[in-house]
């Protein structure tokens, strides 16, 4: 028996319950359409997800405000704002992007 996946919107507002100082997050999928949160975000995270890794696939991405992480079928991205440690946020994202995944 296996754990049911969270859903995009529980694993947004999980994400928000570990991380402090998050101003904004997003839920993807493989090709980038958001599933939930902010759609701005959602496609500014699809772009440069994109651009990190052109072929699909797990990738991350610091540019600026912008923390975004990419699993096997999901993405989980976040503006960080000044007070957010970004070490934890991003370990944060991957595991937020890890139960996404079911794994």
């Amino acid at each position: 028996m296996s754990a049911a996946r969270l859903s995009p919107e529980g694993a947004r507002r999980w994400l928000l319950s570990l991380s402090i100082d998050l101003r904004a997050t997003a839920v993807l999928d493989a090709a980038g359409a958001v599933l939930a949160g902010d759609a701005a975000l959602g496609a500014r995270a699809a772009q440069a997800l994109t651009e990190a890794a052109p072929g699909g696939g797990p990738a991350e991405v610091r540019e600026g405000d912008l923390l975004a992480v990419r699993g096997r079928e999901r993405a989980v991205a976040a503006v960080v704002g000044p007070l957010a440690l970004e070490r934890l946020a991003r370990c944060d994202l991957v595991a937020v992007a890890e139960a996404l995944d079911g794994t």
